[in-house]
């Protein structure tokens, strides 16, 4: 496993960070398609150069698996903020 980093962002920042990498994920997720079947659901979609559809498939699971690391972690930080006594909008 690679070392961690600890990271100190506003919010803000941290939501940009995720909607760039859901648009990397995306554009791995349409190349994946378009290797399948020759085309993808947006005509204007970015399509990556890459071997195979499993190669493509992976690189985009890794995107999620990046995505959901961040998010689970933005949760925490968010209820760790949420003022004593009252339940934040991320509690269930």
């Amino acid at each position: 496993m690679d070392k961690e980093v600890t990271l100190k962002l506003p919010s803000n920042m941290v939501g940009q960070i995720l909607d760039g990498l859901r648009e990397r994920m995306q554009v791995w997720r349409d190349t994946e398609q378009y290797m399948k079947v020759g085309y993808t659901d947006d005509e204007f979609g970015t399509i990556e150069e890459c071997s195979s559809v499993e190669e493509a498939k992976s690189i985009a699971d890794y995107y999620e698996e990046i995505i959901g690391c961040i998010e689970k972690q933005w949760e925490i930080e968010k209820k760790k903020q949420a003022p004593c006594g009252r339940k934040s909008t991320c509690d269930g």
